[in-house]
């Protein structure tokens, strides 16, 4: 079966629908919708679009090119073991798919394996972009981090409600001076050591919106290298928990 029909079986299996309760409740035409599952026939955009919008989940779960965890079995596993194993691996790729399913697809592993096989290069960065956010060097003289590009499901885009790189600037120059210092030192102290740093920051702030913000969240910031050697600054980060 092909990857995109994979897919919307898993999606359809995890929320308990039919091929006909998913037409229905998306508003697509069932017959040609559960024969093209059926016979593995070409989805359009439009119909994925209906799909991801009518059952709540990131368009990205359809487009990306990965269909899950799948864990490798012990060929020297009894009965017992063996059963044991194919329900941690269903439990693992539904847990994989509900991730993918909130647009929430990469994992701190996919990050740094990117980072490793490209020495720091910006390249295939396709599949990760959506995920974090882009700066330029920090400028250490007025004491903030220059954010070029906002990834539309990156931690800050989501929990700051910012969809471009000038509401993430005004959100973060809004913040205390003591706090965009630390955010100047760590986006520095990457960029010196010359490889992803890993940390565990801890946030408590007032948003422009007037909510108050609190959070531990897990960071990594990482220089990135333009083709044509302009240096920047990417940041992964994932939450821990909210207050």
């Amino acid at each position: 079966m092909a990857l995109i029909h994979e897919k919307i079986s898993a999606l359809l299996e995890d929320m308990n629908l039919s091929n006909r309760q998913a037409a229905l409740k998306c508003g697509i035409p069932y017959g040609t919708f559960n024969s093209a599952l059926k016979h593995e026939r070409e989805i359009g955009w439009s119909t994925l679009d209906a799909l991801a919008r009518g059952l709540g989940v990131s368009f990205h779960y359809f487009s990306s090119e990965t269909s899950g965890l799948e864990l490798l079995p012990d060929i020297r596993a009894d009965a017992a073991a063996v059963k044991a194993f194919e329900i941690l691996n269903t439990r693992l790729q539904a847990a994989a798919r509900t991730r993918q399913y909130s647009g929430c697809d990469v994992s701190l592993q996919d990050f740094l394996d990117w980072w490793f096989t490209n020495s720091g290069r910006l390249e295939g960065f396709d599949r990760l972009q959506h995920a974090v956010d882009m700066f330029n060097p920090p400028d250490a003289e007025q004491n903030r981090i220059q954010p070029i590009r906002s990834g539309p499901a990156s931690l800050a885009s989501i929990c700051f409600e910012v969809s471009d790189s000038n509401q993430l600037r005004s959100t973060l120059n809004g913040f205390s001076d003591n706090v965009n210092a630390d955010l100047v030192m760590a986006h520095s102290e990457a960029i010196s050591r010359g490889e992803p740093v890993i940390t565990h920051p801890s946030l408590d702030v007032k948003l422009l919106n007037g909510r108050r913000f609190t959070r531990q969240y897990r960071r990594v910031l990482a220089p990135v290298y333009l083709p044509d050697g302009k240096l920047l600054v990417v940041n992964f980060s994932q939450d821990i928990k909210t207050g």
